[in-house]
């Protein structure tokens, strides 16, 4: 049926089910595989190591590689099953997701139908690992754009390298120059543009050469005869094992890291040459690993829309709703495959002329990309009601100070002001702390115009004003720049001597507790004894300090919520208890500081955010909140009153 085959290889078959069952467990939440995403590279291992080996075999059947033979199989392969996933994810979408959702991520199809939602996501710069990534459903095609473009790249290459004859060194040599060249790549942009490493198909295509390294012929026949294969393919599979295991978002992936997986993957495909039956092969050959591994890319596929529109209609999902999740995925590859993917792609009408399936390729590209054109319009149509726009509007007004760029990044550390304020320019009130500090600068400016102050900022996104270590969750490493920003700012604050100096920051997010689970935090004492001493050290300038209370934390996106209630449930509720919002426990301990340090003074505005038992996501007809945790501009500029009285209290003083 094809004029070029390789012979099955169960043990592939397997491997391809050991790897996506650590994606799925890891995009499930299940705990013990926080490194499960690797299973990815191992598929991009797989992927080389087999079309490569088709490619030479055909080379060295008759001299040349027959483009639209192999561009055919590849759609009859990949494009019936993805498309089905693309329009159902779209329908599902309408009834789950806001209309502005919808059309972020209808975008995300088209691009995806295009195999280029990798382009799409490098162009955003986005974060793989992030939790706002985790709302689009469209996410996981990235791998599957990586693989169409190296499908589309490979072939001409090694055609252009034989040249009408196969010669075995020069192959070898293109294909570990293009390795190098992508490796040295990887650790590169790992380092200095971490998204870039992870999207970009030249920063992955060393994982697809080091898998056509092992297809050549030498390393074959060095498998087949020696004795110590098997041994390799057990501890290749134990360190495939670990690296599910111990591998975490926190690593700096791609780079060095994922030679781990990466190396281990090549070498139990080296270990399970068709001669050698020993090794991790018996187990790989097993009927569950088989029957999962054939249908290991509809499941890959599947997986991931299905818990995430089963967590945007049930944001609280347990464990069990997520292992059912997972069960409803099992049976959508499973039917995926037995009733589309497996009868199109051994169609003997389509197989027996090319032409035919590139075709039948061209047809599902269009349907697939006009069909997601087609879901923006409809979405962008219903964003655009007066309900939606209100709550986008108030979402997308930046604060002041982050508005004139006055929040500096990751990786600075000088002590960076911005100016606000009118004439007199007296007296100057400084505002010092992160984006939730920046929360204020609206406010705050608007009251140093109006009073004739003088406003300096210093803020930095993600540190905290309590001398406590910091993690930094885009470099996915301790921040030493905080530090060091925190040490020069409050150095510039104390030899300013302003008259008030206004702190923010978002305290909860650095305690251990239900805001921040992880162990990057810290503990109530730890970080009170860090404020402490930042707040002593500012009393140095002889300033009056207020010490802001941080705004209660809903620890959900609150204007996605409204979004989707606007659109699909008007009596939903997106408020928040009181008590999941406010800690008592923190409220106590910045009050017992505020009392024991002199010239500090607690500012607690929770009474304008909440009632005695609830914080409303709306309230006096505004939005309050701009995303899980940060307060809407425009309700923080309806505040400037109480915090007005609070400065002029503290400006007497």
């Amino acid at each position: 049926m094809n004029r070029s085959s390789l012979p099955f290889r169960g043990d592939i078959e397997g491997l391809r089910a050991v790897a996506v069952i650590g994606v799925v467990a890891y995009h499930f939440g299940l705990p013990g595989i926080p490194g499960g995403f690797v299973g990815v590279d191992t598929f991009f291992v797989i992927s080389g190591y087999l079309i490569t080996g088709l490619l030479i075999q055909e080379l060295e059947k008759s001299g040349k590689i027959d483009l639209l033979q192999f561009y055919g199989r590849r759609a009859r392969r990949l494009l019936p099953a993805v498309l089905l996933m693309t329009l159902v994810t779209l329908a599902v979408s309408v009834f789950v997701l806001s209309p502005h959702e919808q059309l972020r991520y209808a975008r995300a199809a088209v691009a995806s139908s295009l195999y280029a939602s990798n382009v799409l996501f490098l162009r955003h710069a986005l974060d793989y690992f992030a939790p706002q990534s985790a709302l689009n459903p469209f996410l996981h095609t990235w791998s599957l754009a990586v693989e169409e473009q190296f499908y589309l790249v490979w072939p001409a290459l090694l055609l252009m390298m034989s040249r009408g004859k196969l010669r075995s060194p020069r192959l070898a040599a293109t294909i570990a120059g293009v390795t190098l060249i992508s490796f040295t790549l990887c650790l590169w942009l790992t380092r200095f543009r971490q998204p870039w490493a992870f999207y970009a198909s030249l920063a992955r295509a060393w994982e697809f050469g080091i898998g056509g390294l092992a297809a050549l012929a030498w390393v074959t026949r060095w498998a087949c005869r020696s004795k110590v294969v098997p041994v390799v393919g057990w501890i290749a599979a134990g360190a495939l094992l670990l690296s599910f295991a111990l591998i975490t978002e926190e690593a700096s992936f791609p780079g060095l890291i994922a030679t781990l997986p990466v190396a281990a993957t090549v070498c139990v495909l080296i270990s399970g040459a068709p001669q050698n039956n020993e090794g991790p092969t018996r187990i790989l050959r097993t009927a569950p690993l088989q029957w999962l591994g054939r249908r290991s890319y509809s499941l890959y596929l599947w997986h991931w829309p299905i818990i995430i529109l089963g967590v945007a209609q049930y944001p609280s999902i347990s464990i069990a709703g997520r292992l059912a999740c997972g069960a409803l995925a099992v049976i959508f590859a499973a039917a995926s495959y037995q009733w589309l993917e497996a009868p199109i792609r051994s169609n003997p009408w389509l197989a027996k002329r090319a032409i035919r399936s590139v075709g039948l390729g061209i047809c599902l590209t269009l349907i697939g990309a006009t069909t997601a054109v087609g879901a923006a319009v409809f979405a962008k149509h219903f964003a655009e009601s007066p309900a939606q726009k209100a709550i986008v509007a108030a979402i997308l007004q930046t604060p002041t100070a982050g508005r004139r760029g006055c929040i500096i990044g990751d990786k600075a550390t000088k002590a960076a002001s911005c100016i606000f304020g009118a004439p007199p320019y007296s007296p100057t009130i400084v505002l010092f702390g992160d984006s939730h500090a920046d929360e204020w600068s609206t406010p705050l400016v608007s009251i140093a115009n109006a009073e004739g102050w003088r406003l300096v900022t210093y803020l930095k996104s993600g540190c905290s004003v309590a001398d406590i270590p910091v993690y930094n969750v885009r470099l996915h490493r301790m921040s030493d720049e905080c530090a060091a920003w925190r040490a020069n700012t409050i150095g510039a604050i104390v030899q300013l001597r302003p008259n008030v100096v206004v702190v923010g920051e978002f305290s909860s997010n650095h305690i251990l507790g239900p805001i921040n689970p992880s162990g990057k935090t810290v503990s109530m004492a730890t970080w009170a004894a860090g404020l402490k001493r930042s707040l002593s050290q500012l009393r140095g300038a002889g300033s009056s300090i207020i010490l802001l209370r941080d705004s209660p934390t809903p620890n959900r996106d609150i204007a996605t919520c409204l979004e989707r209630a606007r659109w699909r449930d008007a009596s939903q509720t997106c408020d928040i208890p009181r008590s999941m919002g406010v800690d008592t426990a923190l409220t106590r301990t910045e009050g017992e500081l505020a009392a024991a340090i002199p010239g500090v003074r607690l500012v607690d505005l929770t009474s304008e955010f909440c009632d005695e038992t609830t914080c409303p996501a709306w309230r006096n007809g505004m939005v309050v909140y701009r995303d899980a945790s940060h307060v809407a501009n425009g309700y923080a500029a309806s505040l400037t009153g109480p915090l007005r009285a609070a400065l002029l209290s503290s400006i007497r003083r």
